[in-house]
């Protein structure tokens, strides 16, 4: 009994590792590797032989680093020491949270998963001194942008941001939010964890270990008088049914969801147990999106892409000599990309919608979803590769297939 307080730390933890360890200086070598290179994630991921370091930079994975074999144990006690984690268990995944020691640095949330060589770290990283943006600022197109301007100022609906891990679903409702905090109204956000703090917005941090979860939490602010609740994430029926609730029942909701695009969130949502005629009468939009890699502009050249790309993505072959793609250079890094664009469909449930979300399969949804004016992520992305702004290859990367045009 006397070394358990060695192996799991109840209060907080003592120093037991030297500053200037190896351990240490790599550890805060990642950390601050990742910072310099905006990277959204770490992935330390060990091997038979050594242990790699990757960054997530712009959507894609750049390795950085490998690590000798022998040290990969040592860091990941290290990091979750400042994770506040059980440092004796290897055989369960576990989550946990560093937080920033500098008011404007970052805060880390950490993901231990063991696998066949060792634990996996996935590090992301939540950058607390960024500055919220506006809708302007997020590169909608003037149309989609107005209508969005109408959607927030509804009294009462969900409002739905769809897309993979990375899309920047988070950030679309926190302009939302930001476009509406100065008026007369009261916000409440559940976040897991909280990624900006948001002045006159009351923001509740979820957690899971202690039963504070999402939809229990969302319960009690329907009895805080709220007119606009943000939920980070709708996860399960629980999550997705009271939302819905709340969104019949006078609260505009905003959350986001795992989805490929705007009509396959709707079989999402009756997957977790949301029925039609609830869809029909509470959704009232669903912004879809991408975050795509543009080609470097200093050093462009013809794109000859793989037939199969061609085919999927409907190019014909007059089209062809229109597409570029960027081979990298020393203003890029090497990379072939300057920075990235967003790309947005938004559903706006209209009249027509309704009736068909309530009755009609999923082809009938699209069909009439175009005809509201509907601008499907894969038509937009093709758009972009014809201007010569995305390769063919990130065109077809960041496109839905399932749904067709």
């Amino acid at each position: 009994m006397s070394q358990l307080p060695a192996l799991v730390y109840r209060d907080k933890q003592p120093q037991t590792v030297d500053s200037s360890s190896p351990i240490v200086r790599i550890q805060k070598m990642i950390f601050e590797e990742a910072a310099a290179a905006d990277a959204s994630d770490v992935h330390i991921e060990p091997s038979q032989g050594s242990t790699r370091v990757r960054y997530r930079v712009d959507g894609v994975l750049k390795e950085s680093l490998e690590i000798p074999r022998w040290m990969h144990e040592n860091l990941v006690v290290r990091i979750k020491v400042l994770a506040r984690l059980d440092i004796s268990e290897r055989r369960v995944p576990q989550d946990g949270h560093i937080t920033a020691e500098e008011a404007a640095g970052p805060d880390i949330r950490v993901s231990v998963l063991p696998t066949r060589w060792g634990e996996k770290i996935v590090l992301r990283i939540l950058r607390r001194g960024r500055s919220l943006m506006t809708l302007a600022q997020l590169g909608f197109r003037p149309q989609v942008e107005e209508q969005l301007h109408g959607l927030i100022r509804r009294p009462q609906g969900m409002l739905l941001s769809v897309g993979p891990t990375g899309s920047g679903k988070t950030t679309t409702l926190y302009a939302c939010v930001n476009e509406i905090r100065q008026e007369p109204i009261n916000i409440v956000t559940i976040e897991d964890p909280i990624e900006y703090e948001i002045d006159g917005v009351s923001q509740v941090q979820v957690n899971e270990k202690t039963g504070l979860t999402f939809s229990k939490v969302l319960r009690a602010i329907l009895r805080q008088d709220p007119n606009v609740i943000l939920v980070g994430e709708i996860r399960d029926a629980d999550t997705a049914l009271t939302a819905f609730h709340a969104a019949m029942t006078g609260h505009l909701v905003m959350s986001t969801l795992h989805a490929a695009d705007a009509i396959s969130a709707l079989l999402r949502l009756t997957e977790l147990g949301v029925g039609r005629p609830v869809l029909s009468s509470a959704l009232i939009g669903v912004v879809a999106q991408r975050l795509a890699r543009l080609n470097c502009p200093a050093c462009l050249e013809r794109d000859f892409p793989r037939p199969i790309y061609l085919k999927h993505l409907s190019i014909q072959e007059p089209q062809q000599e229109k597409l570029l793609q960027s081979k990298g250079c020393a203003q890029c890094r090497f990379t072939g990309n300057r920075g990235r664009i967003g790309m947005y469909e938004l559903m706006e449930i209209t009249p027509r919608l309704r009736s068909t979300i309530l009755a009609g399969s999923e082809f009938d949804i699209r069909d009439a979803a175009r005809l509201d004016g509907l601008i499907s992520l894969t038509r937009q992305a093709v758009e972009l590769a014809l201007k010569g702004d995305l390769s063919i290859r990130e065109a077809y990367r960041t496109c839905n297939f399932e749904g067709g045009e």
